[in-house]
């Protein structure tokens, strides 16, 4: 059985992958490493590329077109290392990670968690300049707080193989192409109801930036996928002890997020991200939910009339921040099921 199981989706990236690919390979010192790239019907199949760059891999699964978060589930079902990691394929690790995640995970914790870091990365030379890391918190003890307050990057956790696969074969709500952009916090969505131990581990997570296409240049997009997670996890979110505590970090972030929200962005958008926390509101302290002037007020008008007035001051305005037209961010919700 191999230590570590390392799961790359790939979509038309077949020269920019041999980076990740190299990265893996220069990392995996004295682990036994079970590489799993899953081409997600690339234009040209990934099996050329690879031939033609002498790029060999463990396994390659090419699959039609279906998206990031069902290339991960593929590369899952087959993975058959004690613990497994997910890849993007422009990303890199740093030459400790591996190895720290490992240890961390077969000295009995269910999740290890790295820093994560930039770096330039060109098709053909690779990696440009220094790696520059970012900055990297204490992780809270219980997994709620971690899946959901913290929603790691998508390349900064590994998991122990056995445990993810039962969280995934027992999710509360099951995968759905409108959750594809965000693949990650789906797992994360599923896992936060139940307990886990989640450390902190040595090693960076390095996400290789170039001028290519990627799902982060949309923001909207991303954020209309992540709420149709959201809402499918307040409705499917197990009455337990730890699925009531995950339901608070749920409520609470949810208002953080919409308190974040530009100014003119999607009314119905902002409406139904509001009424993710509304349930809760009054089992959340109002400390939880912004600073001293912030609490101050609220205690007079209330948590929603007070982040209103608090918006007008701070937030921007959404055509600053825009990547999509009106009628692209309608089309997008009228995807989702009424909440």
């Amino acid at each position: 059985m191999p230590d570590l199981s390392v799961i790359i989706p790939v979509f038309n990236r077949g020269e920019l992958v041999r980076h990740t690919v190299a990265s893996v390979r220069a990392a995996a010192v004295d682990l036994a490493v079970e590489l799993i790239l899953v081409d997600d019907g690339s234009t040209v199949p990934l099996a050329d590329d690879l031939a033609r760059l002498g790029i060999g891999v463990d396994k390659l699964i090419r699959q039609p077109n279906a998206g990031l978060l069902f290339a991960r589930l593929a590369g899952l079902a087959v993975a058959t290392g004690r613990h497994v990691l997910f890849l993007d394929s422009d990303d890199l690790v740093s030459s400790e990670k591996l190895q720290a995640h490992v240890a961390a995970l077969d000295g009995g914790a269910d999740v290890s968690c790295s820093a994560t870091g930039r770096q330039a990365l060109n098709d053909d030379t690779g990696p440009i300049g220094p790696c520059v890391a970012d900055s990297f918190a204490e992780l809270p003890q219980d997994s709620a707080s971690f899946f959901i307050a913290v929603q790691p990057a998508p390349h900064a956790p590994a998991f122990r193989t056995a445990y993810l696969q039962e969280r995934v074969a027992a999710a509360p709500f099951p995968p759905s192409p409108l959750y594809n952009p965000v693949a990650e916090i789906w797992f994360y969505h599923i896992c936060a109801p139940f307990p886990a131990r989640v450390v902190k581990s040595a090693g960076l997570a390095i996400v290789g930036q170039h001028p290519g296409i990627r799902l982060t240049n949309h923001w909207e997009r991303l954020a209309v996928a992540a709420l149709a997670v959201q809402e499918a996890f307040a409705r499917t979110c197990p009455d337990t002890v730890t699925g009531r505590r995950a339901r608070i970090v749920f409520a609470s972030r949810a208002f953080s997020e919409w308190r974040k929200l530009p100014r003119g962005f999607s009314a119905i958008y902002q409406s139904r991200l509001l009424r993710l926390f509304t349930p809760q509101a009054e089992d959340i302290a109002l400390t939880k939910l912004g600073g001293g002037r912030f609490v101050a007020l609220a205690r007079f008008i209330g948590p929603v009339a007070a982040a209103r007035l608090f918006r007008r001051w701070q937030a921007p305005r959404y055509a600053s921040l825009r990547t999509m037209t009106d009628e692209e961010v309608v089309s997008l919700l009228r995807e989702l099921p009424q909440p």
